[in-house]
């Protein structure tokens, strides 16, 4: 990592969060990233989030569901709840009940793309024909209630901020044993 271990000591938890959301696609956090469920809860939590919040940012809700981080669609709102970000935490939960009333599933978002060619430019409705087209938008209108559309909703990093610093040194024995691996 770019910051050695010891320096996290020092450091303040909001600087150490910007760093592992620099450092996210990077070894050896990259390796984390393939199995969240077996790192510590508080390491596994901000990455997340981090990367729940870098999808929707860059590709919308529909790019979060079909990347990989959309296998962690539960887990998400899991680590959501753990850090009282309630509201965010409650769309996710409609939005995946939306998916679940038409059948859908992460996986089944992913195995479209089993015949996409690399940095091939599609639509959702190319890529997943238009008997997703509904789900698809009523989707995206579920989604216009997450923070990231709405400036008055709830601060998600906020309160991941104040989740890590209360757990701040475990959150940087975590950094470090990842480190160390």
């Amino acid at each position: 990592m770019a910051n050695p271990p010891g320096e996290y000591r020092s450091m303040p938890v909001a600087d150490i969060l910007d760093s592992l959301a620099i450092q996210i696609c990077e070894p050896p956090l990259s390796k984390l990233r393939e199995d969240l469920r077996s790192i510590p809860e508080v390491l596994r939590i901000p990455i997340l989030i981090i990367d729940f919040d870098i999808e929707v940012q860059m590709n919308g809700i529909l790019g979060f569901l079909e990347n990989s981080t959309g296998r962690y669609l539960t887990d998400t709102i899991d680590a959501l709840e753990t850090i009282a970000a309630h509201d965010a935490a409650k769309t996710l939960r409609a939005i995946h009940r939306i998916m679940s009333e038409h059948g859908v599933t992460v996986e089944r978002l992913r195995n479209d793309f089993a015949d996409a060619q690399e940095f091939q430019i599609t639509s959702f409705r190319e890529l997943h024909g238009d008997e997703l087209s509904q789900m698809a938008d009523l989707i995206v209108g579920e989604a216009g209630e997450l923070y990231i559309y709405d400036p008055a909703a709830a601060q998600v990093f906020d309160l991941l901020l104040a989740y890590l610093e209360r757990r701040r040194d475990e959150f940087v024995a975590s950094l470090e044993a990842c480190a160390s691996a």
